[in-house]
């Protein structure tokens, strides 16, 4: 202990001398990489050896130091000319041609490096513990060579160098929408301009980019309100409506944890710790969250799991807290690292990085489906293909809410250095879902409101999720995979609530909505529809469906002691005049005597039936006849 404390003390004196790389100045560059390398700090070594290399490119010593730090550091496509330089001039090294063997694998040589692989794996003994190794490599090679028979009709394109940057940059999240690209970086100017003696590069920031007109990405921006610190900042997920974001940190002496950080107007708030089921005293890296914000997914690496990280779920209790962490069965987790995971807004579509399952190496994609309610994996995992997937680390993948483009992270052949994001696209997409996004505001001026948006099965009666506007812009996104029946109701102090049906059928396809909602005051000569009550045909007999509607009004009635309101019914211009009459004025009864039956005075309630003389919209087609055929209720008095 007392000699790894006096070498960093060491290490830390020479660098407070010597600096940063010295351009052009081989001798001192060579001190300063041999003080890394003496406490194996590979990362921090190499700048100096390449600087040195420019200088005198002769010494196969310091060939083979950068070859070392290349393989150190995960970057062994780089490796060939520095091997052969040290090779040559008689550094002797057993694992050269294992080394070999990576270095054509990364650049896709499938069948070079299983040659080298084989002849490294034949100069070991039975019981070497690098056989398992040399075994996994050239089964990727050869899941490479089978992989890349059938290319991907998909056209993945680099960024570009406005959100890329020569250093690692990772993690993209995107709002359902794709308006907002969250992301991780390593660059120079990370808060506290410190590296991580651990691998030389800079401590991880979080950036924020928007999307622009033409649909290219802002200039990434540090996402502020001092959410980055000195240490690690990572952005892990972005909820689906753009409120909530998940970041890993690193603070004191924990090996990182989870937090989320919720949008206030244009500032994200400070992040706050999850709990112990998410969080321990392991490694807690990444998560996702499902677009109704019940279930999130997540990577650890705590005893218990199958080998090194998993992942693993949690769902939101009654009292809003995560319950107990499942571990996803060994479908899906391997005696390898599992990652990234990411599900998708459909609510069944898992995907997640993985060095096990059929890699062609290094981190791969892989999807699955999955119930999110059980963690019950419903279809194997399989392989995303190539050239999605290539040999070295493809991670961090999400897709965009309607399945045309997805983002990720990935290190490849013209990249701007180390990790980049890509964004793939592809002609054909089936995303099963309705995404509702647009403005709410207040019917009075138009002033964006800062209002809760419930949306419910109307079938089951049960609520799917609780979403959010934005205060300041009064902007909203809600997610609605296909094949229920919702109702959506907002609410906001002092307004009146807003209601909304939506029916989706098991479509194959991406539908979006845009829907600016006007949400009235509480004051007198104010009506609003209630979109969400339904009767039996032809009848006064209300469904269940309307139950949940129904009970806010009660709240509404509860909440405002001295309102008083007309309930009144209406229908279409189809059937007899009088019955249609009679019909409206027996629905609007009915609505009266639910609420008398939830404890409201009859005394504050009134109703009538207008029939079909107040239409809303001509009887012309089946939608408009559907807006004519309504219950409303209207304020009379409020003292």
């Amino acid at each position: 202990m007392k000699k790894n404390v006096l070498l960093m003390f060491l290490l830390l004196f020479v660098l407070s001398v010597n600096g940063q790389v010295i351009p052009g100045n081989y001798d001192k560059n060579l001190r300063n990489a041999e003080t890394y390398m003496l406490s194996e700090e590979y990362g921090g070594a190499l700048p100096y050896l390449l600087e040195a290399w420019k200088v005198k490119n002769t010494d196969p010593k310091v060939a083979y130091d950068i070859m070392t730090c290349y393989v150190n550091t995960g970057r062994e496509i780089m490796i060939i000319p520095y091997l052969q330089k040290a090779r040559d001039g008689g550094i002797k090294d057993k694992k050269y041609d294992f080394y070999l063997g990576r270095a054509n694998h990364l650049q896709h040589k499938f069948e070079t490096a299983i040659k080298y692989y084989e002849t490294y794996k034949a100069t070991l003994k039975p019981n070497d513990p690098m056989i398992y190794e040399v075994d996994q490599d050239i089964a990727y090679s050869k899941n490479g060579i089978e992989l890349v028979k059938n290319p991907l009709k998909v056209k993945i394109k680099n960024l570009g160098p406005v959100v890329n940057s020569p250093y690692p940059d990772y993690v993209p999240v995107i709002s359902a929408d794709e308006t907002v690209l969250i992301f991780t970086s390593r660059r120079p100017n990370t808060t506290g301009g410190k590296t991580d003696p651990t691998n030389g590069q800079y401590y991880e920031d979080i950036y924020q980019s928007i999307k622009l007109k033409d649909s290219s990405w802002s200039a990434p921006i540090d996402i502020g309100n001092g959410i980055n610190t000195a240490s690690h900042d990572a952005c892990v997920a972005l909820s689906p409506d753009g409120m909530e974001l998940i970041i890993y940190k690193v603070t004191g002496h924990d090996n990182g944890d989870l937090y989320v950080s919720e949008l206030n107007g244009s500032l994200w708030g400070p992040p706050k710790k999850y709990g112990s089921s998410i969080n321990t005293g392991n490694w807690e890296p990444s998560a996702s969250i499902t677009s109704d914000e019940k279930t999130i997914f997540f990577t650890s690496n705590r005893d218990g799991g199958h080998g090194g990280t998993d992942i693993y779920m949690t769902r939101k209790q009654v009292n809003g807290e995560f319950g107990p962490a499942i571990l996803l069965g060994p479908k899906i987790n391997t005696a390898e690292d599992e990652d990234a995971p990411f599900i998708h807004a459909d609510g069944k579509t898992l995907y997640f990085s993985s060095k096990g399952h059929k890699s062609m190496g290094g981190y791969d994609i892989f999807y699955c489906t999955i119930n999110t309610e059980t963690g019950e994996i419903l279809s194997e995992p399989k392989n995303i293909g190539y050239p999605i997937n290539t040999a070295d680390d493809d991670i961090f993948f999400v897709w965009s809410a309607d399945g045309k483009r997805a983002y990720f992270s990935s290190v490849r052949e013209g990249g701007y250095g180390d990790k980049d994001i890509y964004m793939l696209e592809r002609e054909e997409a089936k995303a099963a879902l309705v995404v509702l996004k647009g403005l709410i505001v207040s019917c009075d001026g138009g002033k964006p409101v800062s209002a809760t948006i419930i949306v419910t099965d109307l079938t089951t009666q049960k609520p799917l999720g609780v979403y959010n506007s934005n205060s300041k812009t009064g902007k909203y996104t809600v997610v609605l995979p296909a094949g229920k029946n919702y109702g959506i109701s907002v609410e906001a102090p002092g307004y009146l609530f807003y209601s909304k049906n939506i029916d989706i059928p098991l479509l194959d396809k991406y539908i979006e909505i845009v829907d600016t909602i006007c949400m009235s005051q509480i004051k007198v000569g104010t009506s609003i529809v209630l979109r969400n009550v339904f009767f039996d045909v032809n009848k006064s007999t209300l469904r269940p469906e309307s139950v949940q509607e129904l009970e806010r009004l009660v709240d509404i009635m509860k909440d405002n002691a001295h309102l008083k309101i007309e309930i009144s019914g209406h229908t279409d211009s189809d059937g007899n005049d009088d019955a249609n009459l009679k019909l409206s004025n027996d629905r609007a009864k009915a609505v009266v005597d639910y609420l008398i039956g939830k404890g409201i005075d009859a005394g504050r309630l009134t109703w009538k039936g207008y029939g079909e003389t107040m239409p809303i919209a001509p009887n012309d087609t089946p939608e408009n006849k559907q807006q004519n055929r309504r219950t409303e209720f209207k304020i009379l008095s409020n003292n």
